[in-house]
């Protein structure tokens, strides 16, 4: 195992040039972390409940002993004094220790991180290395920090028709992966996820007002570059007219640019917005970037038969 826990905890980012295999045993630690923390989180959630369930009990209690209380003197009423204190010891008790709950289950949650995202670079480490060489180092970096991130704030603009509110919108470049190919060909993968939190002061008919906010992701947008030897793929000028038409990717998926060159071909497209763990595995980035790899394959291959 080559990665820093202590370094990783911190900032939550995985960032590492190493061989596949390498990084392979890291993402299994990280899942690893991931799992024992989702672990303690839901147990201390379930706590945390108990313990809110145990101050409503409580207060009960309280309610009862000042109904016997003001029934009298007597032993109704010794009872009843009894109960005011027993109610208020516990429910001081079931505060305290709800609200640990509460904070452990924070501290935990911090490390639930977003399983989507390692599994996704562990899939497509699985299916670059088939064609790499055997101890070929390749540069990973994954980040698994929330979207929302203060240092992912590109801008703040006013609500288009909300006003008072505001508008931040951030860009999480979650991933980074770069190699070469047995062909010597290098590829550069970048994936980006766009967000947007709405959020403000709104006043109700009551006239109360509340602090509102509401985030929402943007989409998912997917990057691939590959720089490829001239010599090998010295025709790629001739078809590089005909390159889009190569490009196949899922009907959900927009294509935003592709770029032909003499050195590189440059894909980028657009996943929509996915918001549930159905609709990752629907709009699947691993099945669009495995796309992406043989669009452009199928370019330079076209391209090495016409220089042959």
């Amino acid at each position: 195992m080559s990665i820093n826990l202590e370094i990783f905890r911190k900032i939550l980012i995985y960032e590492m040039t190493a061989p596949v295999s390498t990084i392979l045993e890291d993402l299994e630690q990280i899942a690893v972390i991931d799992r024992a923390a989702e672990a303690q989180q839901n147990k201390f959630r379930q706590l945390r409940n108990k313990f809110l369930t145990g101050m409503g009990i409580s207060i009960l209690v309280a309610f009862l002993s000042i109904f016997l209380l003001s029934q009298g003197a007597g032993s109704i009423a010794i009872l009843g004094f009894l109960l005011l204190v027993l109610g208020g010891l516990g429910f001081i008790t079931f505060l305290i220790t709800a609200i640990y709950a509460e904070s452990r289950k924070s501290f935990h949650g911090r490390f639930n991180l977003p399983n989507q995202r390692y599994e996704l670079l562990t899939k497509v480490l699985q299916m670059v290395v088939r064609d790499m060489e055997q101890a070929a180092e390749i540069s990973v970096r994954l980040v698994l920090s929330p979207p929302s991130q203060k240092d992912k704030l590109t801008q703040t603009v006013p609500h288009r028709y909300k006003t008072g509110f505001k508008v931040d919108f951030y860009q999480d470049e979650w991933l980074t992966v770069h190699g070469s190919f047995l062909d010597k060909t290098e590829f550069l993968l970048t994936t980006t996820e766009f967000n947007q939190t709405a959020y403000g002061w709104k006043r109700s008919r009551s006239g109360k007002s509340k602090y509102k906010t509401k985030s929402k992701p943007q989409g998912l947008e997917v990057s691939l570059k590959l720089t490829y030897p001239l010599r090998r793929y010295g025709a790629i000028k001739i078809v590089k007219d005909q390159a889009i038409e190569a490009v196949k990717l899922p009907e959900t998926v927009q294509l935003k640019n592709l770029k032909t060159t003499d050195k590189s071909i440059h894909l980028i497209v657009r996943i929509p917005v996915f918001r549930t763990s159905e609709n990752w595995n629907k709009d699947n980035p691993y099945q669009t970037i495995a796309m992406m790899f043989l669009s452009l394959y199928q370019v330079l291959n076209l391209s090495r038969i016409l220089s042959k």
